[in-house]
C-alpha cells in the first residue's frame, strides 16, 4: 500500500519521558502492530514524508509535545526507513466536547475506536511541495 497511510488507535498515548520504559515499549509495539494492519508487507518509503497526529480525548489531557516521538519510532523501518525522513510534523489534540468536523477521507476507522474516550488518528503522506511563507 503506497502512501498515504491512515489509521486510528485507542489512546491515551504514552510519553517518551515515561518512567516505566516497559510501558513505552508496549505503546510503541501497539502503534506498530496497528500500522502493520494497514501497511501490510510494503517496503518502507525512502522519500521525505509528512506525519499528522491528532489526539482526541475526553477528560484526560496530555501535553501535545510528548505525543509524536514514540509514534515516529514505531513507524520507523515499517512505513519509512528512518524518522529523519519526516520533514513535516503536525501534532494536535482535540477535546471531544469541541465542535469538531472530522474529514476521515480514506481512514479505515472502526466504530470500536470511536467509542473509546481517547484515540489517535495517525496519517503519513508524501511531503507537501516545499513552501516558505515570509
Amino acid at each position: 500500500m503506497p502512501l498515504p497511510l491512515e489509521f486510528a488507535i485507542a489512546g491515551p498515548p504514552v510519553s517518551q519521558q515515561v518512567r516505566r520504559r516497559a510501558r513505552l515499549q508496549a505503546w510503541i509495539q501497539q502503534v506498530r502492530e496497528r500500522a502493520v494492519t494497514y501497511w501490510g508487507s510494503e517496503p518502507p518509503s525512502s522519500e521525505p514524508v509528512m506525519v499528522s497526529i491528532t489526539y482526541f480525548f475526553d477528560r484526560v489531557d496530555f501535553d501535545v509535545d510528548n505525543i509524536p516521538k514514540p509514534i515516529l519510532d514505531a513507524l520507523k523501518e515499517l512505513v519509512y526507513v528512518d524518522d529523519r525522513q519526516v520533514t513535516d510534523l503536525i501534532c494536535r489534540k482535540r477535546r471531544h466536547s469541541d465542535d469538531l468536523v472530522l474529514d476521515m477521507g480514506l481512514l479505515p476507522i472502526g466504530d470500536s475506536i470511536l467509542t473509546h474516550g481517547q484515540f489517535l488518528v495517525i496519517q503519513v503522506s508524501d511531503r507537501p511541495v516545499a513552501e516558505v511563507l515570509l
